[in-house]
């Protein structure tokens, strides 16, 4: 495992092209039309945006500690500082915003199932990573000599998993996981023990990315192929809804998550070493990439409720498929950009911390100062 300190510009690109996932799964989420085979479709891509968030968390984590010996107090005091206040934040604002007059047993239940709005597990999830972050580190190092055989591990758990929730199976004392499983730390297990394996063979993981590009872009297009395929059969064959034929518990998301972050890794690589053009939108976006996830569903919401008002919704209804198109190609985009300049203006004041989970910015920095010291979505760390 390499020493810690270096930047990794790369990551900044795979955070920002994962955001654009998150943003786009929640945008065909509220399409104003009935779900589509095309709108499924999609979802199917999309969806894997949370699994990537996960193994790129943990990535983040694990490289940033390094082999260091870390003082896991003021580990949990950082961390939670910078996801608890906006966790606890944005759960009034969301349950407000959904139309609640007062606090009640529904907020209660809200604030701790995560469920204020859709996208609040990850918080949650996100905190229990942190908890048994060091029982992770002491696993990694007691199996070094394993790890190959621990990530396989991870992935067939990670498999039956999905093939559990996906078929409903019942399994007793566990079936109330295995129904609402998004807001639980177990559910993504594999992902989690992934990411910082990832983290601890770094060098090894990037030196071979650099050299077989083509193989690792073949193979993701070949498994998302495969898993359009694997979505027409469920809903051809099988019957099923587009809902839930692409629905994110599966077998096939598994396999397309790890396709589609190595690619991502890839790209960002290439991007990293080819100059990094754009390299100062790249990093601002980075660094804006939690208050762009924590606020983006309000953002989609006004569209909503605008398109509603002049009727714009009634209307479309006879074309599903452009529909869904516009969405992705112009909604998705503006939604991202607006997103992003809200964070960048919340950022210079002092509700910085409790709306964008980042320290008040009171002047505006260009380009964050590397090395910083977390990097995952919910960036704890500051410049050092």
């Amino acid at each position: 495992m390499t020493k810690r300190g270096e930047h990794l510009y790369y990551v900044d690109l795979v955070r920002v092209l994962t955001v654009g996932l998150v943003i786009g799964t929640h945008v065909l989420a509220l399409a104003p039309v009935a779900p589509t085979v095309l709108d499924g479709a999609l979802g199917m891509v999309f969806h894997v945006s949370r699994e990537v968030f996960f193994l790129l968390t943990a990535f983040v984590l694990t490289y940033s500690t390094g082999r260091k010996k870390v003082r896991w107090p003021k580990f949990w005091q950082r961390r939670y500082l910078f996801v608890v206040v906006p966790y606890l934040v944005w759960t009034v604002l969301y349950f407000f915003a959904n139309g609640a007059p007062y606090f009640g047993e529904a907020f209660v239940q809200q604030l701790l199932t995560g469920t204020a709005r859709y996208h609040l597990y990850f918080l949650l999830v996100s905190m229990q990573i942190y908890l048994v972050f060091p029982l992770i580190r002491m696993l990694l190092r007691a199996t070094e000599r394993w790890h190959g055989a621990l990530l396989a591990l991870a992935a067939l758990f990670q498999l039956a998993f999905a093939y559990a929730v996906q078929h409903a199976w019942d399994l007793g004392p566990l079936a109330g996981w295995l129904h609402a499983p998004d807001a639980l730390l177990p559910s993504y297990t594999g992902y989690v023990l992934a990411g910082a394996i990832a983290a601890w063979h770094k060098d090894a993981l990037v030196a071979w990315t650099r050299q077989h590009l083509r193989l690792v872009f073949g193979g993701a297009a070949s498994v998302v192929a495969l898993a359009i395929v694997v979505y027409l059969v469920q809903l051809w064959g099988s019957g099923q809804p587009p809902l839930q034929a692409s629905m994110v518990f599966q077998p096939m998301v598994v396999l397309e998550s790890a396709a589609i972050a190595w690619t991502f890794l890839a790209l960002g690589l290439i991007w990293q070493e080819r100059g990094r053009v754009g390299e100062k939108v790249v990093l601002a976006t980075s660094d804006a990439s939690f208050g762009v996830y924590l606020l983006h569903p309000l953002v989609l919401q006004g569209v909503v409720l605008g398109a509603t008002a002049i009727g714009l919704v009634d209307a479309v209804q006879a074309v599903p498929d452009t529909v869904v198109l516009v969405l992705v190609v112009v909604v998705l985009p503006l939604t991202y950009l607006v997103s992003g300049l809200v964070t960048a203006a919340i950022r210079r004041t002092p509700v910085s911390l409790a709306l964008t989970g980042r320290a008040w910015s009171r002047r505006a920095r260009p380009l964050p100062a590397p090395p910083r010291e977390d990097l995952a979505l919910a960036n704890t760390g500051g410049a050092r």
